[in-house]
């Protein structure tokens, strides 16, 4: 009996082994982190208009222009290196930038609101948490909701314009049909829309059984006017104002926030990708799927029996 004992002591101790070797990341030194917790996904600016805009627009996913987020603070003066190298990477780009302010708890900068920060919180706030963070540190910047920059020291032998840079070359199509579209149509009071999709799973990050898609509204200043902010910055461009989810068709009545100052607000259609893995066995799920931890353990399985059958053998026949 003692024998056997030890054997399953072994062949856990095996299993143990290769479950911390299958656990181990191998990510190499990437100089951002996955902007999403837990899931292969991202996002893509689809349309973006002028609130002055009484008209029908319509674009398709083929026209989206790459999707830059920053949380910010009016105080941050981090923040400003972040974002001077973020503008020197992207002045050549299209690019839609979006800027959230800080707000829960804040009494420094007025941009922010629930609702900017819900979105944040509810999407990058998790993977921020995992990488040892704030869920709300400024400055973090994320491209096409997928790659994150926490702060503004850039990593070893790196620069912050060439972290960006290196981000922003791996941006690709969202694995949805360049063909899907979103048709709006606004008169200054009531707003229409129709989003229409296809997955195009061929595209996708890792082996995909389906992709889901949500669709927000994003309402942004252009810029604001704000000398009082501790940075000094004064004139802070792109403030996200409001943000509210959207069902793929629908219409409402849109009340507009006010302007911080100026006339300057922009409609902004955001569509939020979601890659679902395939369903996987019971033996796939285990943490010991390898071939070479399953080779060990039957090697070692072949090891052991015998040593078993024998000294069952000697000592533990009844008499």
């Amino acid at each position: 009996m003692r024998v056997r004992a030890y054997s399953i002591l072994i062949l856990f101790a095996v299993m143990s082994m290769t479950a911390i070797s299958s656990g181990q990341s191998n990510s190499g030194e990437m100089p951002w982190i996955d902007a999403t917790e837990d899931s292969d996904g991202g996002s893509v600016a689809i349309l973006s208009t002028s609130a002055n805009n009484h008209s029908s627009s319509s674009s398709s996913v083929s026209e989206a222009p790459i999707l830059i987020e920053v949380y910010t603070a009016t105080w941050c003066e981090t923040c400003i290196p972040a974002e001077d190298a973020l503008e020197s990477e992207t002045s050549e780009l299209d690019v839609e930038i979006i800027k959230f302010h800080r707000h829960l708890f804040e009494i420094e900068d007025p941009f922010g609101n629930n609702n900017t920060e819900g979105r944040w919180l509810s999407r990058y706030g998790p993977a921020s948490v995992a990488a040892g963070e704030n869920a709300r540190t400024p400055p973090t910047v994320i491209v096409s909701g997928e790659r994150m920059h926490i702060g503004s020291t850039p990593s070893v032998g790196m620069t912050l314009d060439e972290e960006y840079r290196e981000s922003l070359n791996l941006v690709t199509s969202p694995p949805i049909s360049e063909n899907s579209s979103l048709e709006i149509t606004w008169d200054g009071q009531i707003l229409d829309w129709s989003w229409e999709w296809e997955e195009e799973k061929s595209r996708c990050r890792t082996t995909c059984d389906s992709v889901t898609t949500d669709l927000t509204l994003l309402i942004k200043e252009t810029s604001g006017d704000f000398p009082e902010g501790a940075n000094g910055q004064g004139v802070y461009h792109n403030i996200l104002r409001d943000a509210m989810p959207l069902d793929s068709t629908g219409s409402m009545n849109l009340e507009l926030p006010s302007a911080w100052d100026g006339d300057d607000l922009e409609l902004v259609f955001i569509v939020d990708w979601v890659e679902h893995p395939p369903k996987t066995s019971l033996f796939q799920e285990l943490p010991f799927e390898s071939p070479l931890s399953v080779i060990a353990i039957i090697f070692l399985g072949a090891i052991i029996a015998p040593l078993t059958r024998k000294f069952d053998a000697g000592f533990n026949n009844p008499r």
